[in-house]
């Protein structure tokens, strides 16, 4: 019978960091338009936005942006700029931040641009993102070392998601020296804030006695405890070893029932299981 353990591949591991990384969840593309006078300013881009008219201008707000339209000036983040009374003005945030004026562009500042900038003034979430696009080659230069370096300085401030990445990094060599023991260190600290995929690895390292002695039972025992948090590998991982009595009491009956939470979870090879177990 078949037995094929996975750990993670590494873009299954990536997904996941980047999309825990959003700070409040996804946003639509939003449109709005308004008026000054003769002054119209579109808004559009992803996030919070708003405008407003107050006795200095229209105030208009895209994330951490804030643009003051006047009659003959606009203001982007404290910096002016002279416009018409009778000018367009289109603020976009959907990719990076940008102010245009009738067409000339006084503000470009691309998403890369502000990510790094944010990591760079300490930003554990943009940490986290930065670390993800060097991981993937999202916009950069595919650098495992540099995600590495990023994901570190996002699980020193807490983040559970960087914790778990540079603990899979540490494990698996990707971009530092392989380090068990380290690897152990933060995969357990972003399983203590209940990260999954954390739970995991720290389970693969009590089953293959890498960080800890080997101790199967007590991998069984976080697998399950990952897999009942939705992590479709652990659920795959418990319905190998409840099949084959490894570190738990063999039972075909619950192997088939880890096997078909696993394919509900989107497990790839969960559902060939099944088919072996029954026999078709």
């Amino acid at each position: 019978m078949t037995r094929r353990f996975v750990l993670s591949p590494k873009a299954l591991l990536l997904a996941a960091g980047l999309a825990a990384a959003m700070p409040v969840g996804a946003f639509a593309q939003s449109l709005m338009s308004s008026t000054y006078g003769d002054l119209v300013v579109t808004i559009s881009g992803n996030g919070s936005m708003g405008s407003r008219s107050t006795f200095a201008g229209i105030e208009a707000t895209l994330g951490d942006h804030l643009v003051l339209i006047a009659p003959e000036s606009i203001t982007v983040d404290g910096q002016s700029y002279p416009v018409t009374a009778s000018s367009e003005v289109f603020i976009d945030n959907s990719d990076g931040f940008s102010v245009t004026v009738d067409g000339v562009s006084l503000v470009a500042e691309s998403e890369l641009a502000e990510l790094m900038a944010r990591a760079d003034a300490g930003d554990a979430v943009a940490q986290l993102n930065l670390g993800v696009a060097y991981a993937h080659g999202e916009g950069v230069a595919e650098d495992p070392a540099r995600a590495a370096q990023y994901f570190r300085l996002a699980a020193e401030q807490g983040v559970p998601e960087a914790q778990s990445n540079l603990a899979y990094a540490l494990y698996n060599g990707d971009g530092v020296e392989n380090d068990d023991a380290e690897a152990m260190h933060w995969a357990g600290l972003a399983a203590n804030q209940g990260n999954a995929i954390a739970m995991r690895l720290v389970a693969f390292g009590h089953y293959r006695g890498r960080g800890f002695p080997e101790n199967h039972a007590e991998a069984a025992r976080i697998w399950a405890e990952a897999a009942n948090l939705g992590d479709d590998y652990s659920a795959y991982n418990m319905g190998i070893i409840v099949r084959d009595g490894d570190g738990v009491l063999q039972d075909d009956a619950l192997a088939i029932l880890w096997f078909e939470r696993a394919a509900e979870l989107g497990h790839p090879d969960a559902e060939a299981r099944l088919a072996e177990m029954r026999g078709q």
